[in-house]
């Protein structure tokens, strides 16, 4: 199975600097400045976790992000709004992946460079996939090959679990098409769902679940997410251990949110990391890892 897992989600913002304050006030832990992506017209502040983390991504060069179907997605966003982008999944082979979605009849974009400059010049290299108008409607996820290893300046392990904040636990994804989408991406990750009333669920290697849900009525939080949005993804999972102890924790039915002021408008759902099984993804390897975008709802 060549996608491994969740490596990161996408929120778009209109203001990076309010939204990667916000965070770091509900979260209690720092948000790393943030990097342009040259050629892309976009630029980001990272969240990071022990092996996953947020990404903040904001529009500064609308001609040039909308040069591509992955900046007309953000573009898109941030002019409604803002709110959640797109996860991105973890694969081992991009070229690879890419060939192999496309032998099973999923047309994507072939891989492109990139990479992001920080303020102090430092580059991190990287090559997207799969970034095509098939990432900018929201309904396939991007996959994302890194070339260099995270900057040596990072926080170490302890920072990265403050507060228990294990890292993501899954995400869900709004589709208006279950059945259709529901084929496509057993296609994508190449095993059948767990199928529910409302939605289709997998459980990847790395232990997190994507799951696809579609509105149960007129008016509930989904069908309020693709009037507004689109299909893409629409919540967020957060392993947290105690999480009633963060800032800004509201009830929601059975769940525990954290208040959508405090995280741009995103729905982030908190998640007892005790209840979050399954293998992690292993220690960097020898060879670059590759990642894709994609959604979920239990």
């Amino acid at each position: 199975m060549p996608i491994i897992g969740i490596d990161h989600v996408m929120l778009a913002t209109g203001d990076l600097d309010t939204a990667r304050d916000a965070f770091q006030a509900c979260l209690d832990r720092p948000a790393r400045p943030g990097s342009r992506h040259p050629g892309w017209g976009t630029a980001n502040a990272v969240v990071r976790f022990a092996d996953t983390y947020l990404e903040l991504i904001t529009v500064f060069d609308r001609d040039v992000a909308r040069s591509r179907p992955a900046g007309r997605r953000l573009a898109d966003v941030i002019d409604a709004g803002g709110g959640w982008a797109a996860p991105v999944l973890a694969a081992t082979d991009l070229d690879g992946t890419c060939r192999a979605l496309r032998g099973r009849g999923i047309e994507v974009a072939a891989p492109v460079d990139g990479e992001s400059v920080r303020p102090d010049g430092r580059r991190r290299r990287w090559r997207i996939g799969v970034h095509g108008d098939e990432f900018r409607t929201g309904r396939l996820p991007s996959m994302i090959e890194y070339l260099d290893p995270w900057p040596e300046d990072d926080p170490a392990p302890a920072e990265l679990n403050r507060n228990g904040i294990r890292g993501l636990a899954g995400v869900e994804l709004a589709v208006p098409d279950l059945p259709a989408r529901t084929a496509e991406y057993a296609a994508l990750l190449d095993t059948a769902p767990l199928i529910g009333d409302f939605s289709a669920a997998w459980t990847l290697p790395d232990g997190r679940r994507l799951r696809l849900v579609t509105p149960g009525r007129c008016g509930d939080p989904v069908d309020v997410h693709l009037g507004r949005l689109g299909p893409g993804l629409f919540q967020v999972d957060l392993a947290v251990e105690a999480p009633e102890r963060l800032r800004g924790v509201l009830p929601a039915d059975d769940d525990l949110v954290l208040d959508p002021a405090a995280t741009a408008g995103a729905r982030l759902r908190l998640v007892d990391a005790a209840r979050v099984g399954g293998p992690r993804r292993p220690p960097a390897q020898t060879r670059p890892t590759v990642h894709a975008s994609g959604g979920i709802r239990p």
